[in-house]
């Protein structure tokens, strides 16, 4: 199978969009996929940068640039360009972006974790959205969705919202989870050794991964556990990838580091070495569609306390692998939880377990990739028989 691979970005750098563009072309060669790889991204013109500078001035409103459709049509015929005279068996793009206004006759599949709509309720204030946005984006966000013959979304969450809010067909739509971005290669001896180290560990560590200090909850993960140390259990937080804002001092039982980049081994490796050494993997995210960290915590075992938002109950199994809490009631309810698994030494390892299995068969990369594959192989075999429009 040949298929083309549109990105908005680079694919071949591991930087862009947290990797997942280039981990999921590797899956895919892993496969024995050849791919047509296809950087369609273009540049803001001064006119689209004016205008978003302008309608914040004036309208104190976000404008979004990369869903005005004058952009998005200039990406599809960047794209359409590339793929002149090559040959191909089907487009398969990573986000609906590079797809909204492509027309082919092959069939067209994206991979996304979030509709448009879903996006904008998750992350943005509907009320300081600009209205050209609103429309502009959802009339992209439709015409990607009826356009392809598959849609991959990472959650149930995504699914219902790509139905309700775009009257998708829910037969074309296959769930499919983000794999981990580490690489771990963890075997089940290695996972013993690992858990039988944490059973015997007294104080336990709690790992926070997140860039946003506000959106993911860096404060409540640091209440959290200072609840846990009032009810005299001893804990410490490793916190990594965000910044402190100013004139807040972090409590003696957190330790922090700043942004560790995945583009290169070396942050890799302190990666690796940070999820290794904990017991719990904490963050209570305000708004998020599906965090890859999750996948990285199930690759070590950990179990995961969240918020039910998005489509994190879609990656964390509600009292399998961890739990997805109401965020309104997170402390309350995340105390409560994590002290049970601490009281309860075999409960705790029969969550490391199913978290490690749960990886095992979902949330790795080569799992993702064999089901993709065979789904793909799906499309390939209904197109011998429909005509795509040109």
């Amino acid at each position: 199978m040949r298929i083309a691979f549109l990105t908005s970005y680079d694919s071949t750098d591991v930087s862009n969009w947290s990797g997942l563009g280039y981990y999921m072309a590797k899956s895919l060669e892993q496969q024995g996929i050849q791919l047509i790889r296809i950087d369609c991204s273009v540049r803001f013109s001064l006119a689209q940068l004016i205008k978003r500078k302008l309608i914040k001035l004036c309208w104190r409103r976000i404008q979004l640039p990369e869903r005005d459709n004058f952009y998005l049509r200039r990406m599809a015929g960047k794209a359409a360009r590339q793929l002149a005279g090559r040959q191909y068996d089907l487009i398969f793009a990573a986000g609906s972006l590079p797809v909204s206004f492509l027309r082919s006759d092959k069939p067209i599949v994206f991979y996304t974790d979030a509709t448009y709509d879903g996006m904008i309720s998750m992350y943005i204030d509907r009320n300081r959205l600009w209205e050209g946005s609103f429309v502009q984006g959802n009339r992209a966000e439709e015409k990607a969705i009826h356009n392809a013959s598959l849609i991959f979304y990472t959650s149930e969450w995504a699914k219902k919202n790509a139905v309700a809010g775009y009257r998708a067909n829910p037969g074309k739509i296959r769930q499919l989870s983000f794999g981990s971005n580490l690489g771990s290669d963890m075997s089940t001896a290695d996972m013993k050794m690992l858990i039988d180290r944490r059973k015997q560990t007294f104080q336990k560590n709690f790992l926070f991964i997140g860039v946003d200090w506000e959106r993911k909850g860096a404060g409540i993960a640091i209440e959290t556990v200072a609840r846990l140390k009032d009810m005299g259990m001893p804990a410490t937080i490793t916190m990594a990838g965000c910044q402190v804002p100013p004139g807040i001092t972090l409590p003696s039982f957190v330790v922090h580091h700043p942004f560790i980049s995945k583009d290169g081994e070396a942050g890799m490796k302190k990666l690796r070495s940070l999820y290794e050494s904990a017991d719990f993997f904490l963050l209570p995210t305000q708004a998020d569609c599906t965090p890859v960290v999750f996948s990285e915590a199930a690759s070590y075992g950990l179990p995961v306390i969240t918020t039910d938002v998005g489509g994190c109950r879609s990656v964390v199994i509600d009292g399998v692998t961890g739990y997805c809490l109401h965020k309104e009631r997170f402390v309350t309810e995340a105390t409560k939880r994590i002290s049970a698994l601490w009281r309860d030494e075999g409960l705790y390892e029969t969550f490391c377990w199913q978290a490690f299995d749960h990886y095992k068969k979902e949330l790795n990369w080569d799992a993702i990739g064999k089901k993709a594959v065979t789904a793909l192989q799906q499309v390939l075999k209904k197109s011998d028989t429909i005509a795509f429009p040109a």
